[in-house]
């Protein structure tokens, strides 16, 4: 990590286990280096923050394009590693920095949904995930966040923080070798969802 980043990741660790009861289950799941897609639901804005301060290593996450424009608040996400994502359309810049990362070795987080589940139960995805793995030819690890969508209750000790980490889903597992294209990308996007959804259940 580097040293902005380790010292954000520390500080929030001992923020949200002093003030939230923040846990963090299956970690181990999570490889050290190489490259690897964290998937996570996707419930509050406060996932990626509270999602990657479960990561043991520096991660990049794709942001919607709607955030940077407060040049300030921009500026400061950029810093801890956001990647501007237009949902409207089919961002081939932001999948192709996502696979460039990736082939760099780094760990990208996705919210396969695409957008806040506000019911808190899991929506349909978007293909991305499937895209950018199937690309990249990385494993993906699923993962399960609770809490974020009731901080107020969190800090008022009625809930916790808690992100699980879930064994990886390979392409190569998940999808039919016969599949090409949107057809594989989808097999691996429903079975990295249905991954997050056992998540939930045991949670």
């Amino acid at each position: 990590m580097r040293l902005h980043y380790r010292l954000s990741w520390l500080f929030l660790n001992c923020m949200e286990r002093l003030f939230f009861g923040f846990a963090v289950k299956g970690a181990e799941h999570v490889p050290r280096t190489g490259p690897v897609i964290i998937a996570s639901n996707h419930i509050s804005y406060a996932d990626p923050p509270v999602v990657g301060s479960a990561v043991p290593r520096e991660v990049y996450f794709m942001a919607k394009e709607e955030l940077f424009a407060n040049w300030a608040f921009g500026w400061l996400i950029r810093q801890y590693n956001a990647i501007p994502l237009r949902r409207t359309v089919g961002d081939l810049g932001a999948v192709r920095k996502a696979v460039d990362l990736l082939r760099q070795g780094r760990a990208v987080l996705m919210f396969p949904e695409g957008t806040r589940s506000l019911t808190g139960k899991l929506l349909r995805p978007k293909l991305g995930v499937g895209l950018i793995a199937c690309t990249a030819g990385v494993a993906v690890v699923p993962a399960y966040v609770t809490g974020t969508n009731r901080l107020g209750r969190v800090l008022a000790r009625g809930a916790r923080l808690r992100v699980s980490f879930g064994p990886p889903v390979t392409v190569a597992t998940a999808s039919d070798e016969s599949a090409v294209g949107r057809e594989r990308y989808q097999m691996v996007t429903d079975e990295v969802m249905r991954r997050i959804g056992e998540l939930a259940n045991s949670t």
